[in-house]
């Protein structure tokens, strides 16, 4: 999985596979795009030995996390927050307008952005542009931000959540309320991994089966109903999981023999299984084996395989899958992929991450961003969308992995 978590979805730690060269077409940073970068964005080419977490694109709920509310069209220092001290970021949102994160650093997280839901976890509901450290966690070797809730897991295998509770997705029996610090969620054995959705909760338990809760009208819960529950059930058929991924409103599963399972929205082939239908349970994803990573975007998907190819699948209205097209129109129609489709400009990437309608991945020497634009999230100094990668920082920057927004516009590299 490409996010990063502590296996898992730091969103995880880096890939480890070789890297082969990504084949860029076009797309480096020229000397005009960096002049016409605004003055609260630093030039790319000024990340060179920057040892801050960095972050662009949306800003206006402090996502950015550099003290202020203003979008960010190329890569800004994500303030007192050190790369070397940061294990993982999982970065949640409905939208750019309701976007927040969660940073790993020593066992402890620290939040930022929007908190109208208490997901930041600090006791409040004011919004926060620098991290603030979250209370009542210790020891955490795994963080998921979902639509407007948070998730922690601990080294004894607890899960705690805080944040929005419309849908049972804090996992306490119970809905419509929300919390605004962490509590334990009951009812599950061990759990090795988390992650979170745009309206519900995934827990990936030390025996390989997965459980769910939150809303299920999309069938996302994976239990065979579209029903709500508001404590954790077991998901339908999965045994021998070893990672877990959720979209906004669909998950992925990667198992022990390399291949993967999906289940719930699938509007636009977001499952990988030929259709356009949801599904309330786990389904196969096509022809996919010797997987060895999944990485879950709003409406698209990446997973890479053991030979260090990378397949997407699902929406790909603004270039995500990065199919070659030589043309840009805002009418131009692209065709949304309902089966994986092999990904050559991103073979041997060694980390990856999807968002609502971008893509962005760390190679040997840069990180490279492609897919919309709108609000400066790929990083270029521009809001012109790409179907070309794009490089926004250069060689020997040491950037280790990347995030990005659940469903909003905003890049993480750290």
């Amino acid at each position: 999985m490409f996010r990063s978590r502590a296996m898992s979805r730091t969103r995880r730690s880096p890939l480890r596979a070789p890297f082969r060269g990504l084949p860029f077409a076009t797309a480096v940073l020229t000397a005009a795009a960096l002049a016409a970068v605004p003055a609260h964005a630093p030039a790319a080419s000024a990340n060179e030995g920057n040892p801050t977490v960095l972050a662009w694109g949306a800003g206006h709920t402090g996502q950015i996390g550099n003290g202020t509310l203003a979008d960010s069209l190329s890569p800004s220092s994500v303030t007192s927050l050190f790369r070397g001290d940061v294990d993982q970021i999982s970065a949640g949102g409905t939208s750019s307008a309701d976007s927040f994160v969660l940073a790993r650093t020593d066992k402890t997280v620290k939040s930022w952005g929007n908190n109208s839901a208490g997901q930041l976890g600090t006791g409040g509901t004011t919004k926060q542009t620098v991290p603030t450290i979250v209370p009542r966690l210790n020891n955490i070797k795994d963080i998921a931000a979902g639509g407007a809730h948070g998730l922690a897991l601990d080294t004894d295998g607890q899960v705690y959540s805080w944040g929005d509770n419309a849908y049972g997705q804090l996992g306490n029996n119970r809905t419509g309320e929300h919390r605004s610090v962490p509590d334990r969620v009951q009812g599950m054995p061990k759990v090795k991994q988390i992650s979170a959705g745009c309206d519900f909760s995934l827990a990936l338990l030390e025996n390989g089966t997965v459980y769910a809760w939150g809303r299920g009208i999309h069938g996302q819960l994976g239990n065979g109903s579209r029903a709500t529950s508001s404590v954790p059930r077991q998901v339908t058929g999965l045994t021998d999981i070893v990672e877990i991924d959720a979209g906004c409103h669909h998950a992925l599963a990667l198992t022990s023999d390399y291949t993967v399972k999906s289940w719930g929205y699938n509007l636009y082939g977001q499952l990988g299984n030929s259709s356009t239908k949801s599904s309330t349970v786990p389904v196969d994803v096509d022809w996919l084996t010797d997987v060895s990573d999944i990485e879950a975007g709003a409406f698209h998907n990446y997973v890479q395989t053991s030979d260090s190819q990378v397949w997407g699948w699902g929406n790909n209205q603004y270039g995500q899958l990065l199919e070659e097209d030589e043309t840009f129109e805002a009418n131009v129609s692209r065709t949304n992929r309902t089966a994986p489709v092999v990904i050559p400009r991103l073979e041997g990437v060694q980390h990856l991450a999807a968002g609502l309608r971008h893509g962005v991945a760390v190679t040997a020497d840069d990180v490279v961003t492609w897919g919309f634009n709108g609000e400066g999230q790929l990083g270029n100094g521009t809001t012109v969308a790409r179907y070309e990668s794009v490089k926004i920082l250069n060689q020997g920057s040491a950037i280790k992995a990347v995030a990005v927004s659940l469903a909003g516009n905003t890049t993480y590299a750290y």
